[in-house]
């Protein structure tokens, strides 16, 4: 896994680079994006780039990392719904890194980048089979776990899609409680990992 950068020059170069394909991918595509339309856009120069990034498909495949790196960092909570500490996905805080990133988020997601949606998906479902070994063990019939957290992950990622075309009409608090109201948490019980706005202020 690409570790993210912690040197603020480092963040600066990504975020101007990150604003940049956000901007020239309005009028054109990722192909007919070159280093050096990059480097203009962002203001920086190859030199700059170059010590950071092989190529321009290089910082695409570190930039989608890192993306859901901070995505998942953003919603990352800890819960206890029976009585020990798990790991849970806070809607408030994750909701507020889309409205704050939705940018390059409307860019990664786009049809052209189907590797990053495919990441995301992949990392997502992961997150939530960790969460269901940690669950206890019930009675009730439910779905087959794989096709949990396929549902779960899909509907997530569908919601920001409609969320983003929509130009974020929701705030991000009120889509977090949209969205965990339309959880079926008896018959699902995985979809406790997306858990309330806020839980570490309750």
């Amino acid at each position: 896994m690409i570790s993210q950068p912690t040197d603020p020059r480092v963040v600066r170069t990504n975020e101007r680079l990150r604003q940049a394909l956000s901007t020239l991918l309005q009028e054109m595509s990722f192909k007919q994006v070159s280093v050096q339309k990059l480097t203009q856009a962002a203001a920086i120069t190859r030199g700059t780039f170059y010590l950071h990034y092989q190529d321009k498909a290089d910082f695409l495949a570190q930039t989608e990392q890192q993306v859901i790196d901070e995505w998942l960092a953003a919603g990352k909570t800890l819960l206890a719904p029976y009585g020990h500490p798990v790991n849970g996905f806070a809607l408030g805080p994750a909701l507020r890194y889309v409205d704050d990133h939705h940018q390059i988020l409307m860019v990664l997601l786009q049809p052209q980048f189907a590797h990053f949606r495919t990441q995301l998906q992949q990392r997502l479902e992961q997150e939530l089979l960790v969460f269901s070994q940690q669950l206890p063990q019930s009675n009730v019939p439910t779905s087959p776990l794989d096709v949990q957290v396929s549902f779960l992950a899909t509907g997530f990622i569908g919601v920001i899609d409609h969320w983003l075309a929509d130009d974020r009409r929701y705030r991000p608090d009120y889509l977090a409680q949209a969205f965990q109201q339309l959880l079926p948490l008896e018959s699902l019980p995985v979809a406790a990992w997306f858990a309330p706005i806020n839980p570490e202020k309750r």
